[in-house]
């Protein structure tokens, strides 16, 4: 990213950014247009590329806001307390929901970015979605009290398998046609929860 968007005033940075944030929401990464997110910002199309190189770089930089602002928004003297495993989970997952509702077209641009990123955007991002995996679940559950799994059973196991049910549960509700609702996805993960639950944990801690 270029030193002079840093230097924009923060008003204009998130008129720049809420601009690209909806035209990569609505519209698949090869075909979003930069002269809509330069319209939609009320700036030149020269002054976007001057700020970012390249579509590319502009995408990869909103990614990371997101990214980080979500992790803003938790509160790590919590998280430091929280040593249940399903505990941090709906802790982490209810706190993301939050921010997610809080901005329009946010949800909808990390639907796109992790099921429809196409073309060379997507081997980016396959990579930085599984280092920024590793990297979370090495920071909010290395603490995590294992003597409550069951022994033939791994904390990290059980959180790929509930990657794979809303991977699968949002294929789901595309090939239907169906829009996504954040409201529906929070019920269908409570109840995988208390399933995993039981398949986890011993027997007193269920």
């Amino acid at each position: 990213m270029n030193e002079a968007f840093r230097a924009l005033p923060k008003e204009k940075q998130r008129r720049v950014l809420n601009a690209a944030l909806a035209e990569f929401a609505q519209k698949e990464y090869k075909c979003a247009s930069t002269d809509q997110i330069a319209a939609r910002a009320g700036i030149s199309k020269g002054s976007l590329f001057y700020y970012f190189k390249n579509k590319q770089t502009l995408y990869i930089y909103l990614v990371r806001q997101i990214q980080a602002m979500i992790e803003r928004h938790l509160d790590l003297e919590k998280l430091r307390g929280i040593t249940d495993f399903f505990e941090m989970l709906e802790y982490a997952i209810e706190e993301k929901a939050a921010v997610l509702r809080r901005m329009p077209h946010m949800l909808e641009f990390c639907i796109r970015m992790y099921y429809a990123a196409g073309g060379e955007i997507a081997p980016l991002i396959q990579r930085y979605t599984a280092k920024t995996l590793e990297e979370m679940y090495a920071k909010y559950f290395g603490g995590i009290d294992k003597s409550r799994f069951k022994p033939s059973v791994e904390p990290r196991q059980v959180l790929d398998m509930l990657i794979y049910l809303t991977d699968g549960y949002i294929h789901q509700q595309q090939m239907a046609g169906r829009a996504f609702g954040l409201d529906d996805m929070m019920r269908q993960y409570f109840l995988w929860r208390d399933i995993l639950r039981q398949y986890a944990y011993k027997e007193e801690y269920q």
